[in-house]
């Protein structure tokens, strides 16, 4: 008995860890993608619901400080003061809003990253100092000295607020740049990253396509013993049942196939032990059936060589002597034809294949046994299929075979009828041959074994006929069919291949 070596782990344990090898390397790129993916749509969020529009409000606020300016440059020389104060005081009211509006927005910005809360802190902020700067009447105070004509002191308070004004619109430029700044920042983040999301997408793929060649060919060398399993299968399959050594190998597939060419000894030895069974049931089998066949031969021979010997020795009739003879010779003939069976049975045939017409060798054999089916009351009929091909076969067994369907077809019809043989080209190449007749038909019971060797419709046949014809048919590598057709008698279906 071998020594088996300790296992190094299952096949599929092994396959296994090399797979949640691949899995951990492919889960971990996936882990860093996710992470950038969620850190992308969160500054994606930020741009979309904070920056953006306050970059835009504040745009708005700046725009609005610009008009207002330019407003306040002119209204002392203006020709009508009271329509330049009407604007600015709308102006004026309309600012704290804006302002207000774009603090609002500056609180929403989201403070998790810690330049987003330093950004928000001081815009915010800033916005606030704004918001209540703005609500000062240094405005009315102006249009009084405007109204009572004091130019002086409406020229002094103008100054005051053009140099006010222009350092809220300095403010609101910085605040400005500093909301683009981030914006700016956040989008070269989103470049970065997008960058090196595709540096780890190609890196990923070229990892897994280097985690997965290697784990192929691991997974190659394990299995590589299964392969030669596979071969010994199929070679065993063919018929080969000589054992072949076994590469040592402490996995379960070496185990495997130890124990099949442990399997391939005992069914070799099992086999030939049927194989002689087999043998000695068949010759006892035969040897019966051939002592019941020739008795009843060998039994009217003696009868007749009897009442011949009676004849000759009293100087009898010629003509009974004539007949007893042509009794004699008829059951020699009988004779002769189970021990051809019987022969022909033993030996399986062996086809000399040549090129030839099926349709050709069908019409030649109906036309020589013309004669003898009509002396029957037999009609015989031949199709032939002017598109059948020609195929390999041998000539001598062909004939041979399709003999014992056309003999087999008139002896079902004692009382006459008709035989149809037809040759058709297949459908999958080759030619398919068709011999149907009229006759009393072979019960449904019996037709499924009707081509096994001693089974038989007739009293007096030996049940090889058919036998032979199939073994004739499967040398040529086709096959043969009985059916029974929708009226009576029989039809017999032979397949040969092109």
């Amino acid at each position: 008995m071998t020594s088996r070596s300790p296992r190094r782990g299952t096949v599929a344990t092994r396959l296994l860890a090399s797979y949640l090898v691949l899995l951990v390397a492919f889960g971990a790129t996936m882990g860093l993608a996710v992470r950038d993916m969620r850190v992308a749509a969160g500054e994606a969020e930020l741009l979309r619901s904070s920056l953006v529009p306050l970059q835009l409000q504040i745009g708005q606020a700046l725009a609005e400080q610009n008009v207002l300016a330019t407003q306040l440059n002119h209204v002392t020389a203006a020709k009508n003061p009271s329509d330049v104060r009407e604007w600015i005081e709308t102006a004026r009211r309309a600012r704290p809003l804006t302002f207000a509006a774009a603090r609002k927005i500056a609180e929403g910005i989201d403070a998790t990253d810690p330049d987003a809360a330093k950004l928000r802190s001081e815009v915010t902020r800033e916005l606030g100092s704004l918001e209540g700067e703005v609500k000062g009447d240094s405005f009315g105070r102006l249009f009084e000295a405007l109204a009572i004509g004091d130019k002086p002191a409406a020229d002094r308070i103008q100054a005051e607020l053009v140099k006010r004004e222009a350092d809220t619109s300095s403010r609101l430029r910085a605040m400005k740049s500093k909301v683009e700044s981030a914006s700016e920042v956040l989008t070269e983040r989103a470049r970065a990253r997008e960058r090196r999301a595709i540096q780890l997408l190609i890196g990923t793929s070229a990892l897994t396509l280097l985690v997965g060649l290697a784990l192929s060919l691991y997974a190659r060398r394990v299995l590589r013993p299964l392969s030669a399993v596979t071969a010994r299968a199929e070679a065993v399959a063919a018929g080969d049942l000589t054992p072949q050594p076994v590469a040592a190998d402490s996995s379960e597939i070496g185990e495997l196939a130890r124990t099949f060419e442990t399997m391939v000894g005992a069914i070799r030895d099992a086999r030939a032990e049927i194989v002689k069974a087999e043998r000695l049931a068949t010759v006892g089998k035969m040897a019966a059936r051939i002592t019941h066949e020739i008795r009843n031969p060998l039994s009217a021979i003696g009868l007749n060589l009897e009442l011949l010997e009676g004849e000759l020795a009293d100087g009898g009739d010629p003509k009974e002597q004539l007949e007893l003879v042509s009794a004699i010779k008829g059951e020699t003939v009988r004779l002769s034809r189970i021990s051809e069976q019987y022969l022909g049975m033993a030996r399986r045939p062996a086809p000399a294949l040549a090129m030839e017409s099926v349709g050709e060798i069908v019409e030649e054999l109906l036309a020589f046994l013309k004669p003898e089916l009509d002396r029957s009351g037999i009609v015989a009929e031949v199709e032939v299929d002017p598109d059948a091909p020609q195929v390999p076969v041998d000539e001598g067994l062909l004939r041979q075979a399709f003999l014992n369907l056309v003999r087999n077809a008139r002896e079902a019809m004692p009382e006459g009828g008709r035989v149809t043989a037809r040759v058709t080209r297949a459908a999958g190449g080759g030619v398919d041959v068709v011999i149907e007749d009229t006759g009393t038909g072979i019960p449904e019971e019996i037709r499924a074994t009707i081509f096994e060797p001693f089974i038989t419709t007739k009293d007096q046949g030996t049940g090889l006929g058919l036998a032979v014809t199939r073994e004739i048919v499967e040398a040529h590598g086709g096959d043969i069919a009985c059916e029974a057709p929708s009226g009576k008698g029989t039809r017999f279906r032979v397949h040969l291949p092109g």
